[in-house]
């Protein structure tokens, strides 16, 4: 009977022991995986200047003045930016790890549309303006490679490289048309409107962060810059009636973002 008990106690122990080793493997393996979730904006969204030349506004040559044509000009009046991304990290080794995200884009720029034409009849200049929104849904699919570095016992250090595809979810679906009201003005169409080239496209993701640990999880301050090599995006213009056809190509463009975020994993 002894035997016996001493047989039941020993498997017990063993089958304690087999269960620890287990549980430690799975916390182990568990522990590579993180999830998280965060909130970004471009630093220089409200730029106006530095927007105005990222989108290619436009801007008529003072002659036209003096000439008698038609005039027009596409100046940015008030840009915004923000990023919400999902995002899934595993760890390859103590110092680095792969991840990747789904991001959620939107950008907002509010334009002011100026267009001007000399009546010979009136003797004088007529002026209209308009303005034009021009928000973007995008979303972006990186695959990022980040190493590690720990500075401290709650503070780590990352450095991130990586690229994805862009893809445009919405876009503007309106675009401006009018005419100056005067007899000799009347068939003379101004037109405006936003064109996406790519609804697909690549990008490329530099970036660095720090992690705080808090009681297993982690909050992230990050800085990145977003490289779109491709332009996806452009203007076209056109003013066409009485005796004038005129198609202003307005250079393709893309809009590169330098973010700050913050995360929360865990």
């Amino acid at each position: 009977m002894k035997k016996i008990s001493l047989v039941l106690c020993a498997m017990c122990f063993i089958n304690i022991g087999l269960f620890a080793q287990t549980s430690q493997v799975e916390n182990k393996e568990s522990s590579k995986h993180h999830f998280g979730f965060g909130l970004t904006t471009d630093i220089f969204a409200g730029n106006r200047d530095m927007n105005s030349f990222k989108t290619n506004t436009f801007n008529s040559d003072n002659s036209f003045l003096a000439l008698n044509l038609p005039t027009s000009n596409l100046e940015l009046l008030s840009s915004t930016f923000w990023g919400f991304y999902l995002e899934y990290q595993y760890d390859l080794c103590k110092s680095f790890s792969a991840s990747t995200r789904l991001k959620f884009t939107l950008r907002d720029n509010t334009y002011n549309f100026h267009y001007s034409d000399y009546s010979t009849l009136d003797n004088k200049r007529y002026y209209s303006m308009h303005n034009y929104d021009v928000s973007l849904t995008s979303l972006e699919i990186p695959l990022i490679l980040n190493y590690k570095v720990l500075m401290s016992k709650n503070v780590s250090w990352f450095a991130s490289l990586g690229g994805g595809m862009n893809i445009t979810l919405s876009k503007p679906d309106y675009s401006i048309e009018g005419k100056t009201h005067t007899l000799d003005l009347s068939d003379r169409v101004y037109h405006l409107d936003f064109e996406v080239l790519n609804a697909v496209s690549p990008f490329v993701y530099i970036g660095t962060a720090f992690d705080f640990n808090w009681n297993k999880h982690q909050f992230r301050t990050s800085l990145s810059y977003t490289l779109y090599p491709t332009n996806d995006y452009r203007f076209n213009h056109s003013i066409k009636g009485n005796n004038v056809n005129m198609a202003f190509e307005n250079s393709p463009f893309s809009q590169n973002n330098l973010e700050v975020g913050l995360a929360f994993f865990w």
